[in-house]
Parts: structure tokens; C-alpha cells; sequence
């Protein structure tokens, strides 16, 4: 069974759970009120659905301000092995992967807001952050051993598992294929409640239009 925990959610949760705590926290970023909404079919694609879209400036749902594609990129799994899943997700030509850069180009070519943006969100692992799973997690040691062998083979001497290096890259390919404005990284820390949680990166691009 998967542990509870933002690590474990899947991407439709994690947006119904984020816009149940917006829209209750912060009302005021809605114009109109609660101009908001998750699951949105695109028009024209069967069964494809945008992830969010909201309105700040006073436009309808019908043609709100922004729609937005949400990825969970995992670096490491459940059992906090390691996930060879992470830079598909990201970068996969292949269709059935269903990577970011096709939300990219689905988004461009099919999205309803008037502005468009790809948000993803990842944790990050380093020798000190087992460390500190390890204490706050000890009915599960077995995870953090796995994570941090998962360290140990991406960076023997310092043992860190960064998430940059790979939004780096993928930057530069979004970028040179004019499908992107500047991408935003912001950190995100003590989100703890799976033992391969803690901290991490939220990362995002508004897309060109």
C-alpha cells in the first residue's frame, strides 16, 4: 500500500486538495469569486481534460485568465527506490508517456486561457535529508535506506539527488523551440508526512502564444 503524503498523491489529488485550500485561504486572488476549476475538458479532444484554470482579473470560466497543466515528477518511488520514470515525464517524445512537453503543446494548441502555464513539483533527496527522514520516520527505515543508496549512486561523495539539473535541461529545449517564457523555481520545505518527502521544487513556464 502507497504511505499517505503529497509524495504519494497522484496529480488530479493533489490539485483537488491545493484548490480546496486556495479558494478557503486566499478567496481575494479570484475575480470573479471562486473563478476557479480542476478537470476541464479541452475542446475538441475526447477524454482530455486541463488540470486547472482560474481567473484573477475578471474573466469568465468560459474564457478564464489562465489554464494550467500540473506534473508530479518522482525521483524516487514509494518504497524510495529508485524511479526511472523521472525524466520521461519530463521530456518524452513518446505519447504514452505523457510528458511535460506534451502538456506543452496540447496547452498551445487546444487550451482555453488566455494565458497558459505548465506548473511541476518535485522532491529532492540528499545524505542530510535522510537523515532527517530517518528521525521522523523511524517505523520506516527501510524506505530511507533505499533513498539513500539512491543518493549514493547519482553523487558518492556528497550523496545529493538535485532536481535542477534536469529543469535546467529541459529549459533549454523548451526555450530553443520557442515554446516558453522564463522559467520560475521556487522552493518548497517540510512537507513531511512520507518518509521520501521533506523538501523540494515547485518549477513552472508561462507558455508563448
Amino acid at each position: 500500500m502507497y504511505l499517505p503524503g503529497v509524495k504519494t498523491m497522484n496529480e488530479p489529488k493533489f490539485v483537488e486538495e491545493f484548490l480546496e485550500w486556495w479558494r478557503k485561504e486566499y478567496a481575494e486572488d479570484f475575480s470573479p469569486r471562486g473563478a476557479s476549476d480542476r478537470e476541464v475538458k479541452y475542446p475538441g479532444i475526447p477524454r482530455a481534460k486541463c488540470d486547472l484554470i482560474f481567473s484573477s482579473e475578471g474573466s469568465p470560466l468560459s474564457t478564464p485568465e489562465w489554464s494550467i497543466e500540473v506534473k508530479h515528477v518522482a525521483l524516487v518511488g514509494n518504497n524510495g527506490k529508485n524511479n526511472d520514470f523521472g525524466v520521461a515525464k519530463i521530456l518524452s517524445p513518446y505519447f504514452k508517456d505523457r510528458s511535460l512537453i506534451h502538456d506543452i503543446e496540447r496547452l498551445r494548441d487546444h487550451g482555453i486561457g488566455k494565458r497558459k502555464a505548465v506548473i511541476g513539483y518535485s522532491f529532492e533527496y540528499s545524505y542530510q535529508s535522510c537523515e532527517e527522514a530517518a528521525r521522523r520516520h523511524p517505523s520506516h527505515l527501510d524506505v530511507v535506506e533505499n533513498i539513500h543508496e539512491v543518493c549514493r549512486m547519482n553523487d558518492p561523495e556528497n550523496g545529493t539527488y538535485p532536481l535542477l539539473p534536469m529543469i535546467e535541461f529541459a529549459n533549454e529545449i523548451f526555450k530553443h523551440r520557442g515554446l516558453v517564457k522564463e522559467l520560475l523555481v521556487k522552493d518548497f520545505k517540510n512537507a513531511w508526512r512520507h518518509p521520501a518527502g521533506g523538501n523540494g521544487k515547485f518549477f513552472a513556464w508561462e507558455l508563448i502564444n
